[in-house]
């Protein structure tokens, strides 16, 4: 899966999506294969997981599990990545 933010991409590896959904942190690399970030699902006002949170370079980006399965599923080719702002996020 590869995200793109400001003309910069990143990527999580395949082999990192599964532990994605067993409550693992997933590693997201930039293009020279260095880490980046991490990327867990995560709730948001809510008990249920249902946001992709992405910590890259010290800023965090949200995607809803809705979209974050619509691509891995291959209905969606690109979804909306959101920078979380918790002073917007009331």
């Amino acid at each position: 899966m590869a995200i793109s933010l400001g003309g910069c991409m990143f990527y999580v590896p395949p082999e990192e999506l599964g532990g994605l959904f067993s409550d693992r942190n997933a590693m997201i690399l930039n293009d020279e294969g260095e880490q980046e970030g991490m990327a867990w699902l995560s709730p948001v006002k809510a008990s249920k997981k249902q946001d992709l949170t992405a910590l890259i370079q010290d800023r965090l980006f949200v995607v809803s599990c809705r979209d974050l399965h619509a691509l891995l599923s291959g209905k969606r080719e690109g979804i909306t990545v959101r920078e979380y702002h918790a002073d917007r996020a009331g």
